[in-house]
């Protein structure tokens, strides 16, 4: 008997779900725009995406051949490097205090900082927490 109602459930889903289905494709035909005002618009969008896209190419190829770009670039490289190196430093000396809570503010240039360390290695500054790095 429960059988019976299951399936005869299970079946109208099934026919409910067929039908939202047709309903679905209907929806996207009558939704599709395809005036030639729409398509040519199109066109045009893509034309001005793809010349975009060129400049910006064209842009950064001859930004690759300055001096002063690459050197640059080279500068940027080497300062994320000694960043994650005083970041390694800055956990190995917390890795050497003791295993509870640590809390303590520090005046930097840009302002006051507030460091809180948590035992489980855990570093937050002004509340941000800060993840460790590979060097």
């Amino acid at each position: 008997m429960i059988e019976d109602k299951i399936t005869l459930a299970l079946k109208d889903i099934a026919k409910l779900k067929e039908e939202l289905k047709g309903i679905k494709k209907d929806l996207k035909h009558e939704e599709k725009l395809d005036t030639p005002e729409y398509i040519d618009i199109k066109r045009a969008y893509d034309d001005i995406r793809k010349q975009k896209k060129e400049s910006e190419e064209a842009w950064q190829q001859e930004l690759a051949g300055t001096d002063f770009y690459q050197k640059l670039r080279e500068m940027k490289v080497q300062k994320e490097e000694d960043i994650a190196t005083a970041n390694q430093k800055l956990f190995d000396q917390i890795s050497s205090l003791p295993q509870k809570p640590f809390l303590m503010n520090v005046e930097l240039e840009e302002g006051p900082l507030r460091v809180q360390i948590m035992p489980e290695m855990r570093l937050y500054l002004n509340g941000k927490e800060e993840k460790k790095r590979a060097a």
